[in-house]
């Protein structure tokens, strides 16, 4: 007992539980018939609640069933969860928004995540069950959909109570074999008793739900589970007589059981598919199709030119998450914007109601105040139109310099032509002032005019060598910082931090483009590689070697950089010197 308390006081020490709690509420299934209960879950991490919180939804009656706690040793690291568990049950049907449910922990409010749950009409049960000891059913809440609608479907299975069942072989789900549609992965079945026709069945649920893929009528063949049965035999009945009746009156004294391994099919069914209407489609849907809302945020809200952002887009609600794509980012020159890594948080077993965030790292190029705006496009069966979702820019503050590329500057070349056509209208003016009138020819005889054309020819030779020199002094110096540089990073490629080899790798790639083309910088290796005339598999080498550069430093995935991709790295650098 003592050894008992210490494990718990250990437990609770751990730094785990000083960590800020995690809300989360999750539902059974998002899709229910009227009278049909659902479970909710409320999960409250790294924290101790024993006060259940009140929920209430019209037309829903929400009950707590339960609550408990969890403790877990994860990968080494103490977890704890208090839980709280209720059963939903819908008295008509529409579509209802569980809004975020607000608990208080040690003086502060914390919020679960909102929840969506759809109730159809009652299909009214199995009225025509078979007389049969064990059977199958398919059933189907609604007759049309639309291309790319998810229709939440039921195989269910029965089984006379005394019937002890198992799926066989272990693990295996229902087959449904068909084209046409696709199907979400099976979650663990449910396992509940129902009466029909006024006999009691054990019933065992698999949920899933099907996608059409084309418009027409799309017919559902059976459906078939096999299971390992236990079947009672009566000793002493005569023959023929019914093992599973009620009325039998000779018991089962003997215990005896029959092992059979068992087919149960479903019944068949069929949907209609709709096509997507063509009429007000968004340029930028992508085929999400459901009912969904959208929020962004950045963090930090204040940074410099340069250095990275991380811009999140929650999309969430009930649809086709599989088909949700990245929402259309704005597009501003004053940010250089990443692929999104890609999160799902799934709030129903079958993964209808989730949370879907794209994460953007955005890297400011110059000083800006707003992020890009963000439009998301969907189709909702239920009003049967396009919406398009929008976020408003978030509000940031970036200070530095510029790193955009400015117009060029008047060459020298260019200021001398420019200088020399202010000199020779001023020289003409003042040779016609002094030659009073006088012809060319006088004037050629003067004096003073060789001398005069000497000193102008002079003033411009120098000007033209003073321009040349310091354009010349300019590049070079701005040559040396490379070569400079360039020294530095290849001594940097044997860093053992794989972060600062590629990071090395990608500026070498960017050096090499500006001593051989002499453009002013800023470039981008990509922009380097592309401007180049290389081979297809060199271009593919430098190409990989940049985006697991942006990988390690932009999407924070890690992988460990070898010796030999360390060989590989500098072979690829030194046929990019010698291809350029």
């Amino acid at each position: 007992m003592k050894a008992m308390l210490l494990a718990v006081c250990l437990i609770l020490s751990h730094p785990a539980f000083a960590a800020d709690p995690v809300l989360k509420a999750s539902l059974s299934v998002a899709t229910t018939t009227v009278d049909q209960p659902v479970e909710l879950q409320v999960e409250i991490q790294n924290a101790r609640v024993t006060d259940a919180p009140q929920i209430t939804v019209d037309h829903l009656q929400i009950e707590l069933e339960g609550q408990s706690t969890r403790y877990q040793i994860i990968n080494g690291r103490a977890a704890f969860s208090s839980l709280f568990n209720y059963l939903v049950t819908p008295s008509q049907e529409g579509t209802y928004h569980i809004s975020p449910i607000t608990i208080s922990i040690d003086g502060k409010t914390y919020q679960t995540n909102d929840l969506t749950l759809q109730v159809t009409k009652a299909t009214g049960g199995m009225t025509n069950a078979p007389d049969k000891p064990f059977f199958g059913e398919l059933v189907i809440p609604k007759d049309s959909a639309f291309v790319g609608e998810p229709v939440p479907i039921e195989l269910r299975f029965y089984f006379d109570r005394r019937i002890w069942y198992q799926p066989y072989p272990q693990g295996q789900f229902p087959i449904i074999d068909g084209d046409g549609f696709v199907t979400k992965k099976y979650p663990d079945p449910v396992e509940k008793e129902e009466t029909v026709n006024g006999k009691r069945y054990r019933l065992l649920i698999y949920r899933t739900a099907v996608t059409g893929v084309h418009a027409g009528r799309l017919d559902l063949p059976s459906a078939y589970q096999e299971f390992l049965l236990h079947l009672p035999i009566t000793q002493g009945a005569p023959p023929g007589f019914d093992d599973f009746s009620d009325q039998n009156p000779f018991g089962n004294p003997t215990n005896a059981f029959e092992r059979k391994d068992v087919k149960i099919q479903t019944n068949s069914g069929s949907i209609e598919i709709k096509p997507l209407p063509e009429t007000g489609r968004p340029a930028n849907f992508t085929g999400g199709v459901g009912q969904f809302t959208m929020e962004s945020s950045i963090t930090p809200s204040k940074n410099r030119v340069g250095e990275p952002f991380t811009f999140e887009v929650q999309v969430k609600g009930l649809g086709n998450f599989d088909r949700v794509q990245p929402p259309e980012i704005e597009k501003m020159p004053e940010w250089d914007i990443h692929q999104p890594s890609v999160d799902v948080n799934a709030l129903d077993e079958v993964g209808l109601s989730a949370e879907k965030t794209f994460r953007y790292v955005l890297i400011p190029q110059a000083p800006v105040t707003r992020t890009p705006g963000v439009s998301f496009s969907y189709f909702d069966p239920t009003t049967e139109k396009y919406v398009t979702l929008k976020a408003d820019p978030r509000p940031v503050s970036v200070g530095g310099n510029s790193m955009l590329s400015q117009a060029p500057s008047p060459s020298g070349a260019q200021m001398g032509a420019s200088s020399g056509a202010m000199l020779i209208p001023a020289e003409v003016g003042n040779l016609t002032r002094l030659s009073g009138g006088t012809g060319f020819g006088t004037i050629r005889q003067s004096r003073w005019f060789w001398p005069l054309q000497g000193a102008a020819l002079i003033g411009l030779f120098g000007l033209g060598f003073g321009r040349w020199w310091y354009a010349w002094y300019a590049t070079r110096a701005q040559e040396r910082a490379l070569q400079r540089e360039r020294r530095r990073l290849y001594r940097a490629l044997d860093s053992q931090n794989g972060e600062n080899v590629l990071c090395a790798a990608t500026r070498l790639i960017e050096i090499d483009f500006l001593l051989r083309s002499k453009q002013p910088p800023p470039v981008t290796a990509e922009e380097a590689i592309n401007q180049r005339n290389v081979p297809e598999p060199l271009r593919e080498r430098l190409l990989d070697i940049v985006a697991k550069r942006s990988d390690f430093v932009y999407a924070h995935q890690f992988s460990q950089i070898t010796s030999m991709d360390r060989v590989g790295i500098r072979e690829t650098l030194r046929d990019w010197e010698q291809a350029t």
